[in-house]
């Protein structure tokens, strides 16, 4: 988990021909690694480290758990040792995956938002991709697994980085995926590169949601797509929610939008054939706690008396999916 997990992609046409993003890049990571934003990074960096041992041809991306290595290849002690590791890396918001055995219980169950996402889609066949809030990987793994060509993810949580690694590292073919632990607000402006800019799950922790779809559609190649995944008041008026502290127990949710002022502010940032392609209130089985997150989760931050509203008296999670095309 250092600069020289990048090096293909240092090597690749698409950094290499941008000599400034190659520059500015290396710049970012070797801070990063240097003086890592967190406490705990040396120990994820440890745990890591003792998985890198563990190796396989095996990876399958294609099916709603992400498989890596497979159980045979282990013994008994050995599955002891990943499932105690991994569980150092705790707590799993995204997933499921299976390591070598060793079954991970996201929170989240991340396939039914993929299936929600991939009805919509394109075909990936080819595509160079773009994922803002990727999280620990999950998504962009199966962007792989629907045989995309090339997929960047942004996200600067390190606990997301040493996750995606942990699993990731294990793989003999090298994958032409990469998680960079960076925001979107780090990329150089106007890389105008991807042909699929999917932004999941951040819209409402941004403070000016315009500019982070203004962000978004400098770096969509002309005729390129725009996947959106945000939470949305589900209401026919045009307005937004802008909660007074937390929303269902989440800090920084600075504005949740009307789908129809949603479609107004993408049209405002110039994308165009702008489609709502689904909206679902998010239900207990899709988001739980589990033994590899921490206690709290959904049915905590909804009120027990009445599920259709958070514990701070909002409408509760209802999230959408839009498309738009830049031309």
């Amino acid at each position: 988990m250092n600069i020289e997990n990048y090096a293909h992609l240092f090597d690749s046409s698409d950094i290499s021909n941008q000599t400034k993003w190659k520059d500015i890049l290396i710049k970012q990571l070797e801070d990063i690694f240097a003086k890592p934003s967190h406490g705990h990074f040396k120990q994820w960096l440890n745990t890591v480290e003792q998985l890198a041992r563990f190796e396989t041809e095996h990876c399958q991306f294609d099916k709603p758990i992400v498989e890596i290595g497979l159980p045979q290849q282990i013994n008994k002690d050995e599955e002891i040792v990943i499932q105690q590791l991994l569980k150092t890396l705790q707590p799993w918001r995204k997933g499921p995956f299976n390591f070598f055995g060793v079954h991970i219980d996201s929170e989240w169950r991340c396939d039914k938002k993929w299936q929600r996402v991939q009805s919509v889609l394109p075909t990936l066949e080819d595509k160079k991709i773009l994922v803002v809030g990727c999280g620990n990987g999950y998504y962009m793994l199966r962007m792989l697994g629907a045989e995309a060509n090339k997929v960047i993810g942004v996200d600067p949580t390190l606990m997301f980085l040493a996750q995606y690694t942990a699993l990731t590292q294990a793989i003999s073919n090298k994958l032409d995926c990469y998680l960079l632990p960076i925001t979107l607000e780090q990329l150089p402006t106007q890389l105008n590169q991807f042909d699929i800019v999917f932004s999941m799950g951040v819209l409402y922790h941004r403070r000016d949601p315009l500019e982070h779809l203004k962000q978004l559609y400098t770096h969509t190649i002309e005729g390129g797509k725009l996947i959106l995944e945000t939470l949305i008041i589900n209401d026919s008026k045009t307005y937004q929610l802008i909660p007074e502290d937390r929303y269902a127990g989440m800090r920084n949710v600075w504005n949740i939008p009307s789908p129809s002022l949603l479609e107004s502010w993408l049209s405002q940032c110039g994308y165009q054939n702008i489609q709502l392609q689904n909206i679902q209130t998010t239900e207990f089985e899709e988001q739980r706690a589990t033994e590899w997150t921490k206690n709290y989760s959904l049915k905590n931050f909804l009120d027990p008396d009445d599920l259709s509203k958070t514990i701070e008296g909002y409408p509760a999670p209802t999230r959408a999916i839009f498309s738009a095309e830049k031309y």
